[in-house]
């Protein structure tokens, strides 16, 4: 890491909680950023991957006797390679027990007979240049039968509808419920009010700036494979590249992430490229590189959101919310990626309510397969598509049923702590009741009629519009954090958690050179690879600064603790004599100090 600027070192410029300029941003803006395509490792080979333009269809035949014979290509491969390796297939940890039902089809790292949507690797080309190996695979002929496809939700679920696995009847591909479903409708029977709305959430993608890119290699030495990506959790690719792909023991199997150009959720997950690479790299016996083109990433990398959501919202005469019921429908596409299944169904559950006192609550969800680029998480997952669900609803009812939108919300706030929701979530603190006052005060909601006749008379519109969001943190409930005092005299730190741009680096380190009394350059951020760090669980779900920085917290006590112990005995004090300030080691009774890097 270069030298950070001198007005950030301080401790006292530099604690927890102070707004600083990003050490990270001095490499980044002046070029020195460290990404995928910036790596070269002697002696590479370039991949290609050869896509499906069909949404569907039978694999006739490949014909790949014109790539071979180009200029510069290494190897042409189908998926009979890869089978003769015996490579396992891309599963899916979120399949978990919580569903009632679920179907997990294969997914090879390339089409195995069939293609399901567009983008579908069937091919890869291992070439000396990157040129060259484009050149080739524009000459891979893919003999395909067109099947008739399928690309949305209600499309999908009809009974003439095309199957897309046949183990998945009617496609649908897993099936979730949560809830006191005898309790909802007995509210709804005395309700004096009845609200019902249905959502649509679009499909999008997460587009980061920096593609999906990856080098994989392969020592014949000791047996081992290193991939270097740009993932946003490198230790659970590892376990599944290890455990499900490749089958060996995980030390054998490397992940690092250098800088990593944004994520949302898209990079979390374990795709087909990564297993490509490394079997390339082992086959040809040299590392093998990929950098996705944005048109590539479009096609192959996982979409987020996609779902229908059906709403219903009981109250009783004074406004009182009574229960609320939910079934959403969430499209999977091809193949269910690593996430995907828990973003309709754990993931909703978290948010679904929101910040509101609703006795009974039943959710209800299913996934569908269809013809298109798998989905999976982005950019919160489930909790963006139950809090609008339940917002709307509420705007809802205060609209049809006379209730003022503010007085509404107000009434049905939590306010007393901890609170669990119907679904078992504990909110154990919040000043929810507050925060809508604060809003209402800010916004000037008794200035607005006001304003908007004023806007009126110059020929616009002004409109006045009120939400509410409550932000759950999600992911494993477990992380890591290390801190190593390294002998050239440099704190390092080392934390589970992953930055595709948010600025980690300097976060962990204020939270270091606050606990411990040292300036921003006497620490080293260690970037992710797991080598370097025994646990983590990446970055997603907003996770990283309460359980990384949680994590990180309780490292820096253990620091103290151990240092304390050591530092009364070079001082021949006892442990109780001795006091920690602003990184130095006090004695109360002769004055005597040592600073913690000593």
């Amino acid at each position: 890491m270069p030298d950070p600027d001198p007005e950030t070192v301080s401790t006292t410029t530099f604690g927890p909680g102070l707004s600083v300029p990003r050490l990270e941003d001095r490499r980044f803006l002046t070029g020195q950023g460290r990404y995928v395509a910036d790596i070269d490792v002697p002696g590479q080979a370039h991949m290609v991957v050869v896509r499906s333009d069909h949404a569907h269809g039978l694999i006739r035949g490949i014909d790949t006797a014109g790539a071979q014979a180009m200029e510069g290509v290494i190897g042409v491969h189908v998926y009979a390679d890869l089978a003769r390796d015996g490579l396992g297939n891309l599963r899916c940890p979120a399949a978990g027990e919580h569903l009632t039902y679920k179907v997990v089809p294969p997914r090879p790292a390339l089409a195995d007979g069939r293609v399901r949507h567009v983008g579908d690797p069937v091919a890869m080309v291992i070439a000396e240049t990157p040129a060259q190996a484009l050149a080739a695979a524009e000459l891979v002929l893919i003999d395909t039968e067109p099947l008739p496809a399928v690309v949305d939700i209600p499309d999908a679920l009809t009974s003439d509808a095309p199957v897309l696995w046949t183990q998945a009847p009617g496609n649908v591909a897993f099936r979730f419920e949560k809830g006191d479903a005898a309790a909802v409708e007995a509210a709804f029977m005395t309700a004096r009010h009845i609200v019902e709305l249905d959502l649509v959430n679009n499909r999008v993608h997460a587009c980061p700036i920096e593609t999906r890119a990856g080098i994989g290699a392969y020592d014949a030495t000791s047996e081992t494979f290193t991939l270097t990506c740009n993932v946003q959790g490198v230790h659970g690719v590892r376990n599944q590249l290890a455990d499900d792909i490749f089958a060996i023991p995980r030390a054998r199997m490397r992940v690092t992430a250098p800088d990593v150009g944004g994520g949302f959720g898209l990079k979390n997950f374990l795709y087909p490229e990564w297993v490509l690479l490394l079997w390339a790299a082992r086959h040809h016996g040299r590392a093998v590189k990929w950098v996705a083109t944005r048109g590539e990433d479009f096609i192959g990398a996982a979409h987020g959101r996609d779902s229908h959501v059906k709403g219903r919202l009981a109250l009783d005469a004074e406004g009182n919310f009574l229960a609320l019921e939910g079934e959403i429908t969430g499209n999977m596409g091809a193949y269910l990626s690593g996430g995907g299944p828990g973003v309709a169904s754990r993931a909703f559950m978290t948010a679904v309510g929101g910040m509101y006192k609703i006795p009974a609550i039943h959710l209800r969800a299913r996934g569908v397969f269809t013809n298109t680029q798998p989905v999976d998480a982005y950019r919160g997952a489930g909790k963006p598509e139950a809090n609008f669900i339940t917002e709307r609803l509420i705007e809802v009812a205060a609209r049809r049923c006379g209730f003022d939108a503010v007085e509404l919300r107000r009434k049905n706030a939590v306010t007393r702590f901890p609170y669990q929701t119907a679904l078992g979530q504990t909110i154990d603190c919040g000043r929810l009741l507050a925060n809508i006052d604060d809003a209402v005060r800010h916004a000037d909601r008794t200035g607005f009629a006001a304003r908007r006749e004023a806007t009126l008379r110059d020929g616009m519109l002004r409109g006045l519009g009120f939400g509410c969001f409550l932000e759950t943190a999600r992911g494993a409930t477990e992380e890591a954090a290390e801190v190593r005092f390294a002998p050239d005299g440099l704190v390092e730190i080392r934390v589970g958690t992953e930055s595709q741009g948010q600025g980690h680096e300097t976060a962990f380190i204020q939270i270091a050179a606050g606990r411990l009394g040292l300036a921003a350059e006497d620490f080293r951020y260690i970037l992710p690879d797991t080598d370097e760090t025994r646990l983590g669980h990446g970055h997603g779900g907003a996770r990283s600064m309460h359980m990384g920085g949680g994590a990180l917290a309780r490292a820096l006590d253990m620091v103290l603790e151990k240092a304390t112990a050591h530092a009364a005995g070079l001082l021949q004090t006892s442990a109780d004599d001795v006091i920690f300030e602003d990184g130095r080691f006090n004695t109360k009774q002769s004055g005597q100090s040592l600073t913690l890097i000593e």
